[in-house]
């Protein structure tokens, strides 16, 4: 909703200024002797000024936010009611986010958005690793709503000091970390998975090697 504001602010300067300098040119090529070259400007100008207003209203040249994903019912309540609080936290940082005029920090919580959405679905397929998110919801994903909060609080009450600025930038560093740890909780939600593929791997390998396939023309053939 914001964006389309800003958009919409955008396009009616731009309109103006289009519409002014299409009144110049024509005042320097056409002599403005009657009030009829007056109404000939002033309609070309409005149907110039009308066409660019349509076309930078519709240019959105920012990332577009990640859209609201709807996570699977487990059928167990305790989880689903988990799931369901986490996106309704994702929900309020998406709101805060649209409210601050940041670009780094935008996409820094667009790419959180996804990376919890991953880690709700992971969830939401296999329910007995819901314990392994607590901290990330209990902790995490409220930490990263207040600091959102704080920030779009300053912006609005156009706080400029030195403090104020240092704040702002130790919050887009603590987005960083936070974005890193969101990976490193999906990754931590796979780890069973990547282990029993690693065993399967080495098992693999050492029944090859004894069946002496492993230095057979087969492996000198994978190998080119």
């Amino acid at each position: 909703m914001q964006q389309k504001k800003n958009n919409a602010s955008k396009a009616y300067i731009i309109a103006f200024l289009v519409m002014g300098v299409v009144v110049v040119l024509y005042s320097l090529i056409f002599k403005l002797y009657r009030w009829q070259h007056y109404l000939i400007a002033a309609g070309i100008a409005l149907l110039a000024g009308r066409i660019a207003y349509i076309m930078a209203q519709g240019v959105d040249t920012s990332k577009e936010a990640p859209v609201q994903q709807v996570i699977p019912k487990t059928g167990d309540l305790a989880v689903d009611s988990l799931v369901e609080k986490g996106q309704e936290m994702l929900a309020e940082i998406r709101k805060e986010n649209d409210l601050i005029p940041d670009a780094e920090l935008t996409a820094q919580m667009n790419q959180l958005e996804d990376v919890a959405n991953r880690i709700f679905h992971t969830v939401a397929e296999q329910p007995a690793k819901a314990p392994q998110i607590r901290r990330f919801m209990d902790y995490y994903l409220p930490t990263t709503l207040k600091m959102l909060s704080g920030y779009r609080k300053m912006d609005e009450r156009q706080v400029t000091g030195k403090n104020a600025q240092e704040t702002r930038s130790q919050i887009r560093e603590a987005m960083n970390t936070v974005l890193k740890a969101f990976d490193k909780q999906l990754d931590a939600l796979y780890q069973d998975e990547m282990l029993d593929l690693s065993t399967d791997i080495d098992v693999m390998e050492t029944m090859l090697r004894q069946d002496g396939l492993i230095d057979s023309g087969m492996q000198q053939k994978a190998e080119q």
